[in-house]
């Protein structure tokens, strides 16, 4: 028998294998998720929970790879994982799509999103895990350095993270992925028979080993240090990705520039250039860390691409110095798989943390500044160095630890005032104090300084824990507030940074307000109901919010709301600050649950009239206005009624997509735009409101003679294929007043 070929040789195989693996991984990980998404009411939350699945998938295939190396023979570890990549094949070849799966009844919606992950993607997912710290072990074991691979890895996962939403997604319907998916496994399995056949024989790799001498067990100290120093970088993606994902949309593109950054991290850390852009970064991180507290601290509106910049590139800063570091401290070779597995665990630990636990815990996303005072923390001490023994060494690392934070606390002073300013002015502020804080760091830290960053830090702490609200409340769907408005005039209700409902406390309290007033489009629709339906209407409302559309109600209306958030019902039932629903001449009924799911399940024509409301906010629940999602509307509403869209959104422009949409189904569509009537405006808050109204063209007639127009056509959404990247508005709508923002 020949020897096979050698190392050399081989590394191509190798190559495509791992390449392909983390590739498909990351290419899986957004399919399922966009698969998984409308199915629990399109929530940030969804993505946060998935990657915490993902998360604990990589370790338990890290696990794997470390235990088939460390207690199975080379020949029998071989056997086992060919034989786990033919049972994941036939696994992802019979799993089922998940599109209508909804939470169950009783179980928590958590619980229900990372079943519906495991039954679409679990066995594919654990053996794309298994490839690289397995194939760098064996890759290591014919006598050549690996941890170069990790970076190959990462690079091939940030490929993917890139082509989805601009190359996979707009081009490819998600049925075509899923065959894509299953086929490029195939080649996998096929890659993974090869590189074993080609393996050296056994008593060719024990020469090797008894030639090397034994590795030493890295220490307990620098494994722990391991895993807090991995998970530092994965818990601030998981909180990065809440504040982008909560203040613009939920969806992949934007779920994409977190993930990219942290893998990209990775691919810089364990390159040739990893030492050198791991000493830039660690010069920048003070000033990182302060403009990190930007988007926290201070309610500011910005342009939404300055911000989600701003927000990546300092996360970018962060994660490089910290991976830099952790790519220094790496082990011998041997020990390569225990490595891999405590960095994963650090990983699972920080998205356990922080998608599972933290909302919980806390009424609002205190684990980010926490995660960013960890990260300093991180990179304030020595791995693997013997803990002090003299009261002098706890004093030079306090006092080296107060020199790394007094640049972070000396800019962050400034740009907490310049943020206050929420002007062009301060932009310039920013940039200015960031140009001379970069210079102060390069110029060398100062000595001292602990008591100063001290001071400051729990002066920051104490603007941004200020209470701005009566009542804070955080679920799976978000934190929503209630918030004193009008000098007390009045209470309004906030989801993340938008305005979702407001009623006065005086005489106006039964006037809808803000989006809903009787002067804007809302008013047109109802008094079409009243004159179509003088002895009563059955009305349904998608998104309840604070329960405004119930100041339309009559006495012999049926008033139904969907809501998929049980807080934001609560909230709407407590007297303390709203009475649209107690006070409502119509007793409502209030349907727990997401409202297309929850529509499936109404009678042929139960309603006259069907409203939506549940875009105005940032994140976008887009499977609500899929052309499937408009069968379903469809289907409830009677011929001669409508289905009104309220579209008013300040990043996205919906209107064409869900005009199109209809149309596409054979319905008609009007645009009705409301520029606040100045009255209105003083005296019931009255905003500007953008609603589409689809139905039959006779339904549509009284609307065309009052002024509605047709909209501009635009690409229709299904729920196999959906592109949002095309509805975003590169520039920002106008916010609208400061004072109910």
């Amino acid at each position: 028998m020949s020897d096979p070929p050698p190392i050399a040789r081989r590394t191509p195989l190798y190559l495509a294998a791992i390449g392909l693996s983390a590739f498909l991984l990351f290419t899986l990980e957004l399919y399922a998720g966009r698969v998984v998404l409308p199915a629990f009411g399109g929530t940030p939350a969804v993505w946060t929970t998935a990657l915490c699945f993902f998360s604990a998938t990589v370790f338990l295939g890290y696990l794997y790879a470390h235990t088939l190396t460390q207690r199975l023979s080379r020949h029998t570890g071989s056997a086992v994982h060919v034989g786990l990549a033919i049972l994941a094949a036939a696994a992802a070849v019979l799993a089922p799509p998940v599109v209508g799966l909804g939470a169950a009844g009783g179980i928590p919606p958590v619980l229900s999103v990372l079943a519906a992950l495991a039954l679409i993607s679990g066995a594919p997912v654990l053996l794309f895990s298994t490839t690289t710290p397995l194939l760098s072990a064996w890759y290591s074991q014919d006598s050549s350095d690996p941890w170069w691979l990790y970076a190959v890895s990462n690079a091939a996962s940030l490929a993917a993270l890139l082509a989805y939403p601009f190359l996979i997604e707009p081009f490819v319907p998600l049925s075509s992925q899923r065959v894509a998916i299953t086929a490029g496994l195939a080649v996998l399995t096929v890659l993974l028979a090869t590189i074993v056949a080609l393996r050296p024989r056994a008593a060719a790799l024990a020469r090797t080993a008894a030639e090397q001498p034994a590795a030493p067990m890295p220490a307990r100290r620098t494994m722990a240090w391991w895993v807090f120093a991995a998970a530092v970088p994965a818990g601030l993606l998981l909180a990065t990705t809440t504040h982008i994902a909560t203040d613009q949309v939920s969806a992949p593109l934007l779920w994409i520039g977190p993930l990219s950054v942290y893998l990209a991290s990775f691919v810089v850390a364990f390159s040739r250039v990893g030492p050198r852009a791991t000493r830039v970064a660690e010069r920048l991180v003070p000033a990182a860390a302060t403009l990190m507290w930007l988007p926290y601290v201070a309610r500011i509106s910005w342009p939404p691409l300055l911000l989600i910049g701003l927000m990546l590139a300092t996360y970018a800063v962060l994660a490089v110095a910290i991976h830099g570091r952790l790519a220094a401290e790496r082990p011998a070779e041997a020990h390569l798989t225990r490595f891999y597995l405590l960095v994963s665990a650090g990983g699972l630990l920080a998205t356990t943390l922080v998608a599972l636990v933290a909302p919980i815990v806390f009424d609002a996303v205190y684990e980010f500044p926490l995660l960013i005072v960890a990260g300093l923390s991180v990179l304030a001490t020595i791995p693997g160095a013997a803990a002090p023994t003299r009261s002098s060494d706890v004093r030079t690392i306090l006092r080296e630890t107060g020199g790394r934070l007094a640049p972070y606390a000396a800019v962050a002073a400034v740009l907490l005032a310049a943020a206050a300013m929420d002007s062009v002015a301060s932009i310039m502020l920013v940039v200015v104090v960031v140009v001379v804080g970069v210079q102060v760091i390069a110029l060398g830290r100062t000595p001292r300084g602990l008591a100063i960053a001290t001071a400051v830090a729990l002066a920051a702490l104490m603007l941004a824990f200020m209470p701005s609200h009566v009542l804070r409340v955080r679920t799976f769907f978000g934190i929503t507030e209630v918030r004193s408005a009008f000098g007390g005039e009045a209470y309004e209700e906030i989801h993340g940074t938008t305005l979702h409902g407001l009623q006065f406390r005086d005489a106006r309290g039964t006037e809808p307000t803000s989006y809903f007033v009787r002067s804007g489009p809302l008013g047109e629709v109802f008094a079409d109901v009243e004159r179509r339906k003088p002895a009563g209407a059955s009305i349904g409302v998608v998104g309840l919010g604070v329960g405004t559309m119930a100041a339309y109600a009559r006495d012999a209306d049926r008033l139904s709301f969907f809501e998929v958030d049980p807080a934001v019902i609560a909230i709407a039932r407590d007297e303390r600050y709203f009475t649209y629903l107690s006070q409502a001449a119509a007793k409502p009924r209030v349907v727990v649950g997401d409202g297309r799911l929850s529509l499936d399940g109404e009678p042929y024509g139960a309603f006259d009239v069907l409203l939506l409301d549940a875009f105005s906010s940032d994140a976008i629940p887009a499977h609500l206005l899929t052309r499937e999602a408009m069968q379903t509307y469809a289907r409830t509403v009677q011929p001669d009624g409508v289905i009104a869209f309220q579209l008013t959104n300040r990043h996205f422009d919906l209107a064409p997509a869900v005009a199109a949409t209809a149309r596409s189904i054979g319905l008609g569509a009007l645009l009705g735009e409301y520029p606040p009537d100045p009255a209105d405006r003083e005296r019931l808050a009255a905003q500007s409101s953008r609603w589409l109204l689809v139905g039959r063209p006779a339904a549509l007639s009284t609307f065309a003679a009052k002024g509605w127009t047709e909209p501009t056509d635009g690409p229709v959404l299904t729920d196999d294929y959906s592109d949002v990247l095309r509805l975003l508005r590169w520039r920002r709508a106008p916010a609208p007043p400061a004072e109910n923002e």
